[in-house]
């Protein structure tokens, strides 16, 4: 009884830290995504349709290539959160991997854009190879922005992850406004946002410096186990299998019902999905008697490294497997992003002059309705991969991600020229040419509905399925053979199919997230910790 009581107070609270800190990123990302659309704000508005034309697509060519930057922050954050549980000193060396590895990503981009500048240039007649190389080197720095971003959302520090956003975006809407004011070029305006990432990413590495250390204490009490060397402790977990684990100076051997019998650790306690029956604990203690692998925490952190996972399959991963997971993740964010500026990049094939720069501005109200409930998934994303979580914040998420939606189509519908002259200046709401205003929320309604593929995205991610990335690849099938095979006669076609396309896209990802289910992920633990681990809801770590 006394303990379901102090479980439920833990839950309680555990609830209304999720509403603060729920109600904190809304708010914060909420800022920032209005500082990011201030940047473009102010360089269509001082650079108009004509100048803008070349600009637009560099940032279209700039959100596709944030795609590897995405794809690590989204599994910086699911490995973070696997390990919630996991020793301090677990956690920090996977940490100190997990910036490594970011920075790594990061340089990777901007060598891919310097070799592929030339043929991207060919490719779309509006941008330069200096732009695009320039663009590659700004990737580089967002994509180690993201890497930090992934680990303050992973171990929950959702002060430090907004203030992370907000640093980045308003320096990027003062480089935006004095860009405008001196009517820089293109290429200038790519190269000086760098330093609104370099500059965020520097902020990160700071701000979550504790999150690397090794808890002294915790270390010299995992020492301490190693005076038990070659005693041996069985760990009996209520699982599929039905067997025990057995842990001997330091490594794992899989028991099963026939005895003698053994199989590889990662198989039986790091690396699967082992479902975990409701109510099942794992009381972990052993001997310790390896040092963390890739840096460790010298004589204190023993056994951590190969336990937790740090190098093999378990919570860290080794570098080859880090890689694999952040190009699996890159594949359907990298579809969704694609889809998000798939009509833009082809208008500027089909499109020129100001009906260009004025379909560039329309997809400005496409992004701004994509990334407007983006606050919803950034704070769903680690309850989506705990299994146990899934299933009501998948359900939430997808209610406010699409009660969003319908608002900014609605303010789109409602607003019309009027709007879009505020909001971009009054060229782009004057007759002749493109009527953006008459067609500003079908722009809004393709943004929205992505949103909601993006959700079903990173639910896909956390459950490391592939099922809705497919679904994003037909979805750009479409409407690429759409627009390359007929609806480009003129602007209002190609933002037609666009809607149409989404719509599609939006409605078989929701529905594939929906139809399926998660298997809990258990994350190893360091020898000597004692950790409860259950998929019951109202499970409280001891």
């Amino acid at each position: 009884m006394l303990r379901r009581a102090k479980d439920e107070r833990r839950r309680a609270e555990g609830v209304r830290r999720t509403a603060s800190a729920g109600l904190l990123v809304a708010v914060g990302t909420g800022v920032g995504n209005v500082l990011a659309y201030g940047f473009n704000l102010v360089l269509s508005r001082g650079l108009g349709p004509g100048g803008y034309a070349e600009l637009g697509t560099l940032l279209s060519v700039f959100l596709i290539g944030s795609v590897p930057g995405m794809a690590v922050q989204a599994v910086n954050a699911r490995r973070l959160a696997v390990a919630a549980d996991a020793p301090s000193a677990v956690r920090g060396e996977l940490v100190r991997a997990l910036r490594r590895r970011g920075l790594l990503v990061g340089v990777g981009v901007a060598a891919v854009f310097a070799a592929l500048a030339p043929a991207v240039a060919a490719l779309l007649p509006s941008v330069t190879v200096g732009g695009v190389a320039w663009t590659g080197v700004s990737l580089a720095a967002n994509t180690v922005f993201a890497s930090y971003l992934g680990i303050a959302q992973g171990t929950s520090r959702f002060v430090t992850m907004t203030a992370l956003y907000l640093a980045a975006h308003s320096t990027r809407l003062a480089i935006g406004a004095a860009a405008a004011s001196t009517l820089v070029s293109p290429t200038t305006v790519m190269a000086a946002q760098t330093a609104a990432w370099a500059l965020a990413a520097g902020i990160g590495r700071l701000l979550l410096r504790d999150e690397a250390r090794i808890d002294a204490a915790a270390s010299q009490q995992e020492a301490r186990v190693g005076e038990v060397a070659g005693r041996q402790e069985q760990v009996t977990v209520a699982a599929g299998r039905g067997g025990s684990v057995t842990e001997v100076a330091g490594s794992y051997a899989y028991v099963g019902e026939g005895a003698g019998r053994s199989e590889p650790a990662a198989e039986g306690v790091g690396g699967h999905h082992e479902q975990v029956a409701v109510g099942a604990e794992w009381q972990v203690g052993a001997a310790a008697g390896s040092q963390a692998e890739d840096g460790g925490a010298g004589g204190g952190g023993a056994a951590v490294g190969r336990v937790a996972g740090v190098g093999g399959r378990g919570v860290g991963g080794g570098g080859a497997g880090y890689l694999a997971e952040v190009l699996r993740a890159a594949g359907g964010l990298g579809g969704i992003l694609l889809l998000t500026v798939l009509d833009t990049l082809l208008a500027s094939r089909y499109l020129v002059g100001e009906d260009l720069g004025r379909y560039n501005t329309g997809g400005l109200i496409a992004r701004a309705a994509f990334f407007a409930p983006s606050f919803v998934a950034m704070l769903a994303y680690p309850r989506l991969a705990r299994a146990e979580e899934r299933r009501r914040a998948l359900t939430v998420s997808l209610v406010l991600t699409g009660g969003i939606g319908v608002v900014g189509v609605g303010l789109a519908a409602v607003g019309g020229n009027p709007l879009i002259g505020v909001a971009f200046g009054s060229e782009y709401a004057s007759g002749g040419g493109f009527d953006l205003g008459g067609h500003g929320w079908l722009f809004a309604a393709v943004g929205a509905l992505l949103a909601l593929v993006n959700l079903a995205l990173l639910d896909g991610v956390a459950r490391r399925s592939h099922a809705v990335s497919v679904v994003v690849l037909g979805g750009i099938a479409v409407e690429a053979g759409i627009i390359v095979g007929f609806a480009h006669s003129s602007p209002a076609e190609i933002v037609t199919a666009a809607a149409a396309s989404a719509l599609v896209t939006a409605s078989a990802s929701v529905a594939v997230c929906l139809s399926a289910r998660a298997v809990p992920e258990v994350a190893a633990v360091a020898a000597g910790e004692a950790i409860r681990i259950t998929a019951a809801p109202d499970a409280a770590r001891l």
